[in-house]
C-alpha cells in the first residue's frame, strides 16, 4: 500500500446536505477499495483565486489515507464524472506504509483533541489606518531639548 493525499473542491453553491454526501460518497469509495482513511479535514466554504465553472466559491476536503494505485484512479474517475466537484489533486505522499503504525497514528489523532475548526465564512480584516492617538500628539517631552534653549534665547 501507498500513502496518499486527496484534496477536492465542491461547488460552494451547494447546500450542506449535498456537500456532506459528496464527502460521504469519496470516503466511502477509498473504503470499499481496500484503502485506510487516516484523517478527513474540512476546511470549509471559501472565496476561490478565479471564476471556476460559473462559481466564486468552494467547499475545501482533504483526505490522507492509504491505498494501491487503483483505488486513486477510481477515485479520481469518480472526480471527473461528478458535477459537484470542480477541482481535485491527488499526490503521493509514500510509497510503502506500515498499516500498524497507520492504524496506531489514527487512533492518536482520534484521542487527541480537535483542534479549533477554520471558520466556515470569511471574516472581514480590518486594515490599519495608520492614525496616531491623539494622547500621543499632546504629549509634551519631559525634558526640554536643545532646540527649546535655542527659541528662547531668540
Amino acid at each position: 500500500m501507498r500513502r496518499y493525499e486527496s484534496v477536492w473542491v465542491v461547488n460552494g453553491d451547494l447546500p450542506d446536505e449535498e456537500v456532506k454526501a459528496t464527502i460521504d460518497k469519496f470516503t466511502k469509495i477509498i473504503a470499499s477499495h481496500g484503502g485506510k482513511l487516516v484523517s478527513l479535514a474540512e476546511w470549509g466554504r471559501r472565496k476561490l483565486a478565479y471564476k471556476i465553472q460559473g462559481t466564486l466559491r468552494g467547499y475545501y476536503v482533504i483526505a490522507d489515507f492509504a491505498g494501491q494505485p487503483a483505488t486513486v484512479k477510481e477515485l479520481e474517475r469518480n472526480y471527473r464524472i461528478d458535477d459537484r466537484i470542480i477541482r481535485y489533486l491527488t499526490v503521493k505522499k509514500a510509497d510503502r506504509v506500515d498499516l500498524a503504525a497507520l492504524e496506531a497514528e489514527a487512533a492518536a489523532k482520534a484521542q487527541a483533541p480537535a483542534p479549533l475548526a477554520a471558520p466556515a465564512e470569511e471574516a472581514p480584516v480590518e486594515a490599519d489606518t495608520g492614525e496616531i492617538q491623539a494622547e500621543s500628539m499632546t504629549a509634551e517631552p519631559a525634558e526640554p531639548g536643545p532646540e527649546a534653549a535655542e527659541e528662547k534665547e531668540a
